[in-house]
C-alpha cells in the first residue's frame, strides 16, 4: 500500500485524521467567526459552485464555545479522491460494496474519547452545540445532516443506521424526520404499537466511513458498522448508552441518546427544510421527537455537516453528499444481482440528484432484455423509493455525457411503443410533485417512466449505422500523431 492509499484508509476511519491530512495537502480551508445562522450554510452552498470543493472548517462560531466545530465536504476530502472518474468511479464504489459480503462485526470496549464529557439529566443542553440554520426558509436549526440515527429491532437485535434530518426543537428535545418506509421508521412502529417509547441514538459526528455506511442501503439485518468494519478491514470500536444499551463509535464527537415516545404522545412541528430535489416540499407537520437524556461529546467536538442543496449545483452532485455515484453503484449491483444480463453501465443525470433520473446501458442480448433492465431498475430496493425517469441505452452509448444521452431519446426512442408508466410506486414528503390533498391523506405514491431508448432488438441489424470514427481506429490516429497537433492531447479516448 503506497502512502497516499495508506493516507486515504486511515482518513477514512478517523474524522480527526482525515482533517489533518486534508490541511496538510491543501484541501481544507477554516472559517473563524461564521454565523450559525445562514451564513455557514451561505458559505457552504457557494463552496458546491467547485466539483471538487474543500473542506470547510467552521471555527470560533458565534455564540458558541471557541472548540465546538463544525465541518462539511469531509466526504468530498481530495484526500479520498483516487483519481477515478464516471463509469470508472461507479465501479470503484462497487469494489467497496463487495466489501459488504464479508462484513466484519464491530466489538464493544469498555470506554472512549466520546466519554470525555457525559452530560446527564438536568446538564443535558442540546443548545450549548452549534445547529445552522443551513437555509433562509428553514423552519429551524438543524445539527443532524451527516448524522448517524441508531435504533435497534425489538424483535430481531438487528442494529440498525440511517441518516435523516434531525432539527433542535428545545434544550433537552430533537425532531428526527424519517420518511415512511425507511429501515428506522419500520423499527419505531415496532415500539409504538407496543405502547412503547423507542431508544434512539443520534450521532453527529463521527469518522467519513460511518458516514458513507449510514447513508446506503445495504439491506435488513446487515448491521452498517459490520460494513464500515469490512471497509476499514478491522473492527469499529463501539461504547454503549447507558440509558439505552445501544451502540456508537467510541471516538464518535457528539452523540445525544434518548427515547422517541409514539406520536400520539408528543409530537412537534418540524421543519420546513430545504432538501436535495431542490425544494421545501415536507412543508411543516407535527413528528415524532427525541427526548434527550444524555449527551456524550469529546473534548472540542467536530459535527459534520451535509445539508442537501439544489442538485444542480456541481460540488453536490459530484460530491458524496449528493452521493449519485454511490447510488449508481448501488443499482448497478442490484441490477445484476437480479439476473439482467449485459448491463455495462449505470448513471445518474446531473440535475436529477442521486433519485431522480437514471441511465442503464446493456449490450442487447434476447428480446425483451431492455424491459427486463428497466422494470428492474424501477423497482429494485435502491431505486424504488423517489425514482422517477429511467432510460435504458445500447451500449455505444456514452452514458456520462449528457448529450449522447439526449441523442439516444432523440434517434433511438418511440415514445408511444418504447415506453412504460408504471404508476403506485413509493415515494416521500420531500416529492415536489406530491398535491397538497395526496400529501394531508399519506397517499405518498408516484408513477416512473421507463424509457427505452434502444434500437429496437427485433430489427437491430438493419438500424441505421452511426456516422462516427470507430473507437479503434480513432486511437490509432491518435496514436500516430500524438505529439504533432495539440487538440489531440486535449483530446479523450472514445
Amino acid at each position: 500500500m503506497d502512502n497516499r492509499e495508506s493516507m486515504r484508509a486511515e482518513a477514512l476511519g478517523d474524522l480527526r485524521k482525515c482533517l489533518q491530512f486534508a490541511e496538510e495537502i491543501g484541501n481544507l480551508e477554516y472559517v473563524d467567526g461564521a454565523d450559525s445562522d445562514l451564513e455557514i450554510g451561505a458559505l457552504y452552498e457557494l463552496s458546491l459552485d467547485e466539483e471538487k470543493p474543500p473542506v470547510l472548517v467552521f471555527r470560533d462560531i458565534k455564540g458558541y464555545p471557541p472548540g465546538h466545530r463544525i465541518a462539511v465536504n469531509v466526504r468530498s476530502s481530495e484526500v479520498f479522491d483516487s483519481g477515478a472518474k464516471g463509469l470508472e468511479l461507479v465501479q470503484s464504489y462497487r469494489k467497496h460494496r463487495q466489501k459488504k459480503r464479508d462484513p466484519i462485526p464491530p466489538v464493544t470496549v469498555a470506554t472512549g474519547p466520546v466519554f470525555e464529557n457525559v452530560l446527564d439529566g438536568d446538564a443535558v443542553n442540546v443548545d450549548a452545540f452549534p445547529a445552522p440554520r443551513w437555509h433562509q426558509d428553514d423552519g429551524g436549526r438543524y445539527i443532524g445532516t451527516e448524522c448517524m440515527v441508531i435504533v435497534r429491532d425489538p424483535d430481531s437485535g438487528w442494529v440498525n443506521c440511517g441518516t435523516y434530518r434531525v432539527q433542535v426543537h428545545d434544550s433537552k428535545t430533537l425532531c428526527v424526520f424519517i420518511e415512511h418506509g425507511k429501515h428506522g421508521d419500520m423499527i419505531r412502529r415496532k415500539y409504538w404499537a407496543k405502547g412503547e417509547a423507542c431508544p434512539m441514538v443520534v450521532s453527529v459526528g463521527q469518522a467519513p466511513v460511518l458516514g458513507a455506511a449510514s447513508a446506503a442501503t445495504p439491506g435488513p439485518g446487515v448491521w452498517e458498522f459490520a460494513v464500515a468494519g469490512a471497509r476499514l478491514g478491522r473492527p469499529i470500536e463501539i461504547v454503549e448508552g447507558r440509558h439505552t444499551g445501544l451502540p456508537f463509535a467510541a471516538d464518535s464527537e457528539l452523540v445525544f441518546e434518548g427515547f422517541m415516545p409514539p406520536p400520539e404522545v408528543r409530537s412537534e412541528a418540524e421543519g420546513p427544510f430545504g432538501e436535495w430535489p431542490g425544494y421545501y416540499a415536507s412543508s411543516t407537520r407535527p413528528e415524532p421527537v427525541l427526548e434527550v437524556k444524555a449527551i456524550y461529546h469529546r473534548n472540542d467536538p467536530i459535527i459534520t455537516g451535509a445539508p442537501p442543496m439544489k442538485p444542480t449545483l456541481p460540488g453536490f452532485w459530484h460530491g458524496t453528499a449528493g452521493s449519485s455515484h454511490i447510488r449508481a453503484a448501488a443499482l448497478w449491483d442490484e441490477l445484476e444481482a437480479a439476473g439482467v444480463p449485459g448491463v455495462k453501465g449505470v448513471w445518474k443525470l446531473p440535475g436529477g440528484g442521486p433519485r431522480f433520473i437514471n441511465v442503464v446501458a446493456i449490450q442487447q442480448m434476447h428480446a425483451g432484455h431492455a424491459k427486463m433492465a428497466g422494470l428492474v431498475a424501477a423497482g429494485c430496493g435502491s431505486n424504488a423509493y423517489l425514482g422517477r425517469i429511467v432510460i435504458v441505452v445500447d451500449d455505444d452509448i456514452d452514458i456520462t455525457n449528457n448529450a449522447e444521452v439526449n441523442w439516444a431519446l432523440a434517434t433511438r426512442w418511440d415514445p408511444k411503443t418504447q415506453t412504460d408508466i408504471v404508476d403506485g410506486c413509493w415515494t416521500g414528503y420531500i416529492d415536489p410533485m406530491i398535491p397538497p390533498e395526496r400529501r394531508e391523506s399519506g397517499d405518498l405514491s408516484n408513477s416512473r417512466i421507463i424509457i427505452y431508448a434502444v434500437r429496437p432488438f427485433a430489427w437491430k441489424k438493419d438500424y441505421p449505422k452511426v456516422n462516427a470514427v470507430s473507437g479503434d481506429y480513432a486511437n490509432e490516429v491518435r496514436r500516430k500523431w500524438a505529439g504533432k497537433l495539440d487538440f489531440l492531447a486535449r483530446g479523450r479516448d472514445r
